[in-house]
């Protein structure tokens, strides 16, 4: 059987860069995660008790990169 994963040097690099937004150049802002935001929402989840407070503090370690 012929192997049909992509070879990694024919990947776009999706990780390493940002879509393309068209236009006259990528629009940066639209594109960048506000940490702060994320945790907020978290948060909000938390206090509506739609998260337990142990998914909290790991989601919100992964924000942080911790």
């Amino acid at each position: 059987m012929r192997d049909i994963r992509p070879v990694r040097s024919r990947r776009s690099g999706l990780l390493t860069r940002p879509p393309d937004c068209g236009g006259d150049g990528p629009d940066w802002a639209k594109w960048i995660v506000d940490p702060v935001r994320q945790i907020e929402a978290l948060d909000d989840l938390l206090r509506r008790g739609l998260l337990s407070a142990e998914d909290f503090e790991r989601q919100k370690a992964k924000v942080l990169y911790l």
